[in-house]
């Protein structure tokens, strides 16, 4: 009876299919799309085209399986979910067993058409825009070298785009190539066209901002990094946007606009060390109030890590304020007695600034690294060459 149930299922639902126009099938998954039903709209676009043959049905499975996907493997397979209302596919990414597994190598798939359509530029378009999702997820660690990626994007995207088939991403990725290429003036003209075709998307005009830049026209490249900073939502992106602003300020020589945009980046996304390193550096400078609070969120952004240290050290010595460090140095000292790695690195570095001053004292921090990285550290490593000839220095 079971079997029977199923197969009378299986015949309407394909019924259903067939009685369908090519129109109403692509409509109907577009629905679907929309109510992120994203496993339906592909199940629906694959029982209605198994081999792949309708160029317009596997256009739309690509954009769903590149951009709702909730696994992939090499962007060759694709894990697809119909989202309940709460969940976010963002947070589902790569969670093992939630979603529904298709082969669906699009690029395989895609150059087939072709050569059966060689005039249908929409292949082209959605043969760029797949191995643009591929740069961005896998780089060099995918089937082709992320040159040949690049290649092939710009080959397809300039095809397309002779043939009146593009968007504004067409445009945004060109100027992007021509970014990562160093060809600052040709990229220009490609994200001027992506903003003409879609004003409220931010990425265009941060990388606009940075194309101007690179080329030292601070004005256009403030104005462009001003508005993504308007109209990014992202906070990672927003921060970023707020720390390009401060620095074309900073090129600029506006010294009270550059802190209050680093601010601003730092309360948007709060401890990026690309945005602390340059805040700090200006307090350490103009004795902030803030200089103490700024000093100790550096830090421990990563206390184990050396190139904190050389960071501060060459802020500090930048403007000859050591001693303020040495106090800073000293006041982690209890903080961090039970992390051997954190001491030996306060001890060394203390040790370093004392041997300029005080011989006896630079000896007995470098000795206090040396025992307390010798609890942590291989007996080889580097560290105990360095403090055992700072000490042969030092006698």
């Amino acid at each position: 009876m079971k079997r029977i149930l199923l197969t009378c299922t299986l015949i309407i639902s394909i019924s259903s299919i067939f009685g369908q126009t090519d129109n109403e099938i692509l409509l109907n998954a577009k629905s679907f799309i929309t109510l992120r039903k994203y496993d339906s709209a592909f199940k629906l676009l694959n029982e209605a085209d198994p081999k792949n043959e309708k160029p317009d049905f596997v256009l739309l499975k690509e954009e769903i399986a590149i951009n709702y996907f909730v696994k992939s493997i090499m962007h060759q397979m694709f894990g697809l979910k119909d989202l309940a209302v709460e969940e976010d596919i963002y947070q589902l990414r790569d969670q093992e067993g939630i979603s529904n597994i298709y082969s669906f190598p699009v690029d395989e798939i895609l150059l087939k058409l072709i050569k059966k359509y060689p005039e249908n530029y929409k292949l082209y378009k959605g043969l760029a825009d797949y191995y643009y999702e591929v740069h961005l997820k896998y780089g060099d660690n995918w089937l082709k070298s992320n040159d040949e990626l690049i290649d092939l994007i710009q080959k397809n995207y300039s095809k397309a785009l002779s043939h009146n088939e593009f968007d504004f991403l067409t445009y945004y990725v060109l100027g992007y190539i021509a970014l990562l290429k160093e060809d600052y003036n040709a990229s220009i003209p490609n994200f001027l066209a992506s903003i003409e075709l879609n004003e409220l998307y931010p990425t265009s005009y941060y990388n606009l901002a940075y194309a101007y830049l690179s080329l030292n026209d601070r004005d256009n490249a403030l104005q462009n990094a001003l508005k993504s900073l308007d109209l990014y939502s992202d906070q990672t992106y927003k921060g970023d946007a707020a720390r390009m602003v401060a620095t074309i300020y900073s090129e600029q020589g506006n010294e009270s606009k550059m802190v209050e945009y680093y601010e601003l980046s730092n309360a948007i996304d709060p401890n990026n060390y690309y945005t602390l390193k340059p805040l700090l550096s200006y307090y350490v400078k103009n004795g902030s109030d803030n200089l103490v609070q700024a000093t100790t969120t550096f830090y421990e952004l990563a206390p184990d890590n050396p190139t904190i240290y050389n960071d501060l050290f060459e802020i500090y010595y930048e403007y000859d304020k050591p001693d303020q460090l040495v106090e800073f140095f000293k006041s982690q000292l209890d903080k961090f007695k039970s992390d051997p790695l954190v001491y030996g690195n306060l001890n060394l570095y203390l040790g370093r600034i004392a041997r300029e001053s005080d011989k006896t004292i630079a000896s007995e921090y470098l000795i206090k690294a040396r025992d307390s990285f010798s609890k942590v550290l291989d007996p080889n490593h580097q560290v105990f060459k360095i403090i055992d000839e700072a000490l042969i220095e030092l006698k």
